[in-house]
């Protein structure tokens, strides 16, 4: 008789879910910026995270964001590059036009 309810016992538990079983934990990215996008004229060069690009014939390069780089240099100014708005994946179109400098600061400031 014992064991029929030691049997019984364990099938309740095995058939029942677990009442207090706490919700799994939301996934968090504190990846702001995945990816910076720099459109422009084809031939336009500009500085960013100590190495030189120059905009190819397609007028576009988008570069994978370094955790240190927040300036781009682009015609002796620096471009603060968190001024730009992200998109859905995390990525930032930067203009390299005379109008991106103008939200920009020059050297030595």
């Amino acid at each position: 008789m014992h064991s029929f309810f030691a049997a019984a016992a364990i099938a309740a538990q095995l058939t029942l879910p677990p009442m207090n079983h706490p919700a799994p934990p939301k996934p968090v990215c504190n990846i702001k910026t995945v990816s910076y996008k720099f459109i422009g004229a084809p031939g336009t060069q500009f500085r960013y995270d100590g190495a030189k690009y120059v905009i190819p014939t397609d007028g576009s390069i988008e570069l994978i964001a370094s955790k240190k780089a927040t300036q781009a240099d682009f015609a002796g100014n620096k471009v603060e590059l968190d001024l730009f708005p992200t998109d859905d994946f995390g990525a930032r179109t930067i203009p390299l036009t005379s109008a991106s400098t103008s939200t920009s600061t020059t050297k030595g400031e």
